[in-house]
């Protein structure tokens, strides 16, 4: 047998980048905690595991604790704890959901999520080099690079997904179109992403507290220009979804809803390149 026909089919990958509500705020349920089909995560180490919340262990306030508030850690850091009795386990984001989706349309491949976002960041952050803002050892896009290009050894990106903004609309962030074009063009370059690959927003909430609510123009209107002025970007509606109390991150069932959207953004794209396709 040809050594190419006996491989694998390439994974198909989904990078999420962005700040916290992209890692995910949500308390997780059971069907948050249980194995999907064909649905893996890599880590932080680049082995790759079952997807199972949270994916994105970005801060320190993320993953399973007891009702004491005690964080409960497995020998492997970067296995999820499943709890017990009251415990709970925080951490649920739309990723996983956007990836059960699309390993439900294609119940052939394995989908590979590779999650990327931090809490907390600001655009500058997500520019080579840049620096996490609330961590002066962490280099969020550097290392979303480097997690992506070990990713891609085993796989293809197929989209990449966007929800960043609320530290910019906090600080009045001069600039924010260009910034976030860059940020773009930068992930475009550096993983050799093609039109083909749609970049895919949220817009910003309506639940934010006063330093943040005035100011969200600053990003929704970048999101509409580059949805205006390029075909492979989309943004999605966020502003009749849930917080969870805090006024800052979507709840659980918000997200999962978050994650359908984006799905559906991204089906709509890939129907509507097809449809350019059959016109030529």
């Amino acid at each position: 047998m040809n050594a190419k026909t006996s491989e694998a089919p390439e994974k198909l990958l989904v990078l999420l980048a962005g700040q916290s509500n992209m890692a995910g705020r949500g308390y997780a349920g059971p069907d948050d905690l249980t194995p999907i089909p064909n649905l893996l995560m890599i880590r932080p180490d680049g082995k790759w595991q079952a997807a199972i919340e949270p994916i994105t262990k970005d801060r320190r306030f993320v993953g399973t604790f007891s009702a004491s508030g005690e964080k409960i850690v497995s020998k492997d850091p970067f296995e999820t704890v499943l709890p017990q009795g009251d415990q709970k386990v925080c951490g649920v984001g739309p990723g996983r959901t956007f990836g059960r989706l699309l390993a439900e349309a294609h119940p052939d491949r394995v989908v590979g999520l590779i999650p990327c976002a931090v809490g907390g960041t600001s655009i500058a952050a997500w520019m080579p080099g840049g620096v996490d803002d609330w961590d002066p050892d962490n280099y969020p896009y550097d290392n979303a690079v480097k997690k992506a290009r070990e990713a891609q050894k085993s796989g293809k990106i197929v989209a990449v997904l966007w929800h960043q903004g609320e530290t910019d609309a906090k600080k009045r962030t001069p600039e924010y179109t260009e910034k976030l074009r860059t940020v773009i063009r930068n992930f475009r370059r550096d993983l050799r992403l093609g039109p083909e690959v749609p970049f895919i927003a949220g817009d910003m909430a309506s639940f934010y507290p006063e330093r943040i609510a005035p100011h969200i123009g600053i990003v929704d209107q970048a999101l509409a220009i580059l949805t205006a002025e390029d075909p492979s970007f989309r943004y999605v509606h966020t502003k009749d979804l849930n917080h969870r109390g805090d006024n800052l991150h979507y709840d659980t069932d918000s997200q999962h809803e978050l994650g359908r959207r984006y799905f559906e953004a991204y089906r709509q794209f890939k129907a509507d390149k097809e449809n350019q396709g059959s016109e030529k």
